[in-house]
């Protein structure tokens, strides 16, 4: 298979999920039956047609058999005056006329029978229309009923696409709730054990113990000169206590 064919038939594919997706079954419905509709009408507007026609020839055959009738008394009253001459051409122009009017009646008749044939379509197609219009109701409550069930078994089994939204953001809110608790008790344990202790209070530390050590030295070096026994001094450790073992010495 080609690529071009690959993509055409890909292409199809995901244009009529898309039209499938976008159809709704209740407006198709609406659909179908509107279109009988027309149709209805449009045969309502034929049989009009063939109606106005049929008067239009009816009136034509009531011209011409007064013509008609016209042209042979005209014959007989010139035959009666001896005319015959006059006779013969009115009788003429009445056998045309009566042909005219076989051809206007096997014309009428004609347009009676489309107009009984259309009007029994029109008969069958209100039949129709009724039954499309029940049926349509119908399937479209059943539309409504199981879409209705649908919704629910979805809510019910949260299955819906927002309420998976709604767990992955539930999920991704306890997972940075955890992670901030966890990096406040850890936090919290480091600065118990000093670790994040301020620059501050160790420089402050440090200058308490360093005076702390000088004053012993100079409590060792008092006695020593008094002549008064001297306690061997606190060892600290680091050059402080370096310092207080060559002073004792």
């Amino acid at each position: 298979m080609s690529f071009f064919t690959r993509l055409r038939l890909i292409l199809t594919g995901k244009a009529n999920k898309a039209l499938d997706a976008a159809e709704d079954p209740a407006d198709t419905l609406d659909l179908a039956y509107n279109r009988e509709v027309a149709n209805a009408q449009r045969l309502r507007e034929s049989i009009a047609d063939i109606v106005t026609a049929q008067n239009r020839v009816r009136i034509q055959r009531e011209q011409m058999d007064r013509a008609h009738s016209r042209l042979e008394d005209t014959a007989r009253r010139a035959l009666e005056q001896e005319r015959e001459a006059v006779a013969v051409s009115a009788l003429t122009q009445a056998e045309l006329i009566a042909a005219q009017l076989g051809s206007l009646v096997a014309q009428d008749e004609s347009l009676a029978g489309q107009r009984q044939s259309l009007e029994d379509a029109g008969q069958r197609l209100q039949v129709k229309l009724a039954q499309m219009r029940t049926e349509k109701e119908t399937l479209k409550v059943q539309y409504q009923a199981a879409k209705a069930r649908v919704r629910a078994g979805e809510a019910a089994a949260g299955l819906g696409r927002d309420d998976a939204e709604l767990r992955e953001m539930l999920d991704r809110a306890r997972e940075k709730i955890l992670s901030t608790q966890a990096r406040a008790e850890a936090i919290g344990q480091l600065m118990d054990s000093g670790t994040f202790a301020e620059p501050a209070d160790i420089e402050a530390r440090v200058a308490q113990r360093s005076v702390s050590d000088a004053v012993e030295v100079r409590i060792a070096e008092m006695k020593k000169s008094l002549g008064a026994p001297s306690s061997p001094p606190r060892i600290v450790g680091g050059e402080g206590a370096a310092e207080v073992d060559k002073t004792a010495s």
